[in-house]
């Protein structure tokens, strides 16, 4: 208990003032200093938190890691420098291929460069800059696609890119079966397609061709280079031609059996569309063979694939009014062909006078006749004069045969010259060209003015 300072009285409760006087009690007041001890860390608690501050660091560093490896951004730069830096291997460690497609790895960089390289290298990036889960297609400058990016994620957080370079299925056509044909590993056969067949897929690049055929008429073989471009539908084809000629029958028996290199074929003419194609340098011998109704078997002139007559491969049997009607055809036609032939000249010389340029018409031209010498100097002399022609009608006048392979063609010809003080003069000629045949060609021999009508205009 305590005491009132003044007054001595007793306090209960120990009050603020003094019950009896009323004077404020003055106090001592201790206050009491609260030390709290810091106790130690326990082991278990610092194992806890340096795992912890491990596994942050560990995750940190992993996703920089991660975001490093991932970054198309990265590998598209380091396609770009390998390209600046003309390093084929460099450029195309990036890109994934077809495993079995044809593929020159020099060519295919070769094209990737000529191809605008640089917008490619935009395309890509505006590709990764893009939020799609679809897969996105490159385009060379042709509007041809060249690469497919395939997007996909990995762990769920980090996206990757793949760029699959696209190929072309190359097909192909042929004018021989059955043949067989190779490019680079790949060999396939044909017999009786007669749709495009597929050989391969190729990377843009150029590649050799071989194949092999055969047929009633020999051998062949085929040795072509063909060029793959990347294309819009990714389809590249290319007709495989077996060099060598086909021609049609001419014969007075159909039912006649056909014989090839004195083997019996067991086949009609009549079954054939055409004969060939034949081997390019091989001599092959043919005839056909009748039976007479008394039993008696006759045989055609033996020919070969060189001697073609104008209605194609002659396997003819004698019948005299037959063979003088055909033999009469036949001048007929060639007749035609070389009034035909003279016309077409007609056209080339008046471009060869214009142009001043004998070489237009030199093919027309027997070599050392007279209409040679004769428009080859005429065409000379007009090199520094400023003439010019102007052919306003060629027609035939006459076509006749006047020895054996030789045609006499009169013509009427009209046009207008020009000269050099702008004047003109029409001319209207009668001329006659003597054109020879040789086999299925002609030439000019001479040409004659036989009558011109002059007007000046």
């Amino acid at each position: 208990m305590s005491y009132c300072t003044e007054c001595g009285n007793a306090l209960k409760n120990d009050p603020d003032f003094c019950e009896g006087c009323g004077a404020k009690r003055e106090r001592n007041v201790t206050q009491k200093e609260r030390i709290v001890e810091k106790r130690p860390m326990s082991k278990k608690t610092k194992v806890s938190l340096f795992v912890v501050g491990f596994l942050v660091a560990g995750l940190t560093g992993t996703h920089m890691i991660l975001s490093s490896i991932y970054d198309p951004l990265k590998d598209i730069q380091s396609m770009n420098n390998a390209m600046l830096n003309n390093s084929e291997e460099g450029f195309l460690e990036y890109i994934t291929f077809v495993e079995d497609a044809l593929l020159d790895k020099k060519q295919y960089f070769s094209y990737v460069s000529k191809m605008d390289w640089e917008d490619m290298r935009e395309q890509l990036v505006s590709i990764t800059e893009i939020e799609s889960s679809a897969d996105a297609m490159v385009k060379d400058r042709y509007g041809n696609d060249v690469f497919k990016v395939k997007r996909d994620k990995v762990l769920g957080l980090y996206d990757t890119y793949e760029i699959e370079a696209i190929p072309n299925q190359v097909f192909f056509t042929t004018n021989m079966q059955p043949a067989t044909f190779e490019i680079g590993n790949r060999k396939i056969s044909v017999d009786g397609s007669k749709e495009p067949v597929k050989l391969s897929d190729a990377y843009p690049g150029t590649y050799n061709v071989k194949a092999e055929a055969s047929n009633l008429f020999g051998d062949f073989t085929l040795a072509e280079e063909i060029e793959v471009k990347s294309s819009e539908d990714h389809q590249s084809t290319y007709q495989m031609k077996f060099e060598g000629n086909a021609y049609g029958i001419d014969t007075n028996h159909p039912e006649a059996i056909l014989y090839v290199n004195g083997k019996n074929t067991n086949s009609k003419l009549e079954e054939f569309e055409y004969l060939g194609p034949f081997p390019v340098n091989q001599e092959v011998t043919m005839f056909a063979e009748i039976e007479t109704p008394d039993g008696k078997k006759v045989k055609s002139e033996p020919i070969t694939q060189d001697q073609v007559s104008w209605g194609g491969l002659s396997f003819m049997f004698d019948d005299e009014e037959e063979v003088n009607e055909t033999k009469t055809e036949e001048a007929s036609l060639f007749a035609e062909e070389a009034a035909r032939y003279v016309l077409d000249f007609r056209d080339a010389y008046e471009q060869a006078l214009n142009d001043r340029d004998y070489s237009l018409i030199s093919s027309y031209m027997k070599p050392g006749s007279l209409a040679e010498e004769e428009l080859i100097d005429y065409i000379g002399d007009l090199q520094d004069k400023e003439y010019s022609y102007e052919f306003t009608e060629n027609t035939i006048v006459e076509t006749k045969e006047i020895d054996v392979e030789v045609f006499e063609v009169t013509t009427k010809e009209k046009f207008t010259f020009t000269n050099h003080l702008n004047e003109q003069t029409t001319y209207d000629r009668e001329k006659i060209y003597t054109v020879i045949q040789t086999g299925f060609t002609y030439t000019i021999e001479t040409i004659e003015i036989n009558d011109t009508e002059r007007n000046e205009i």
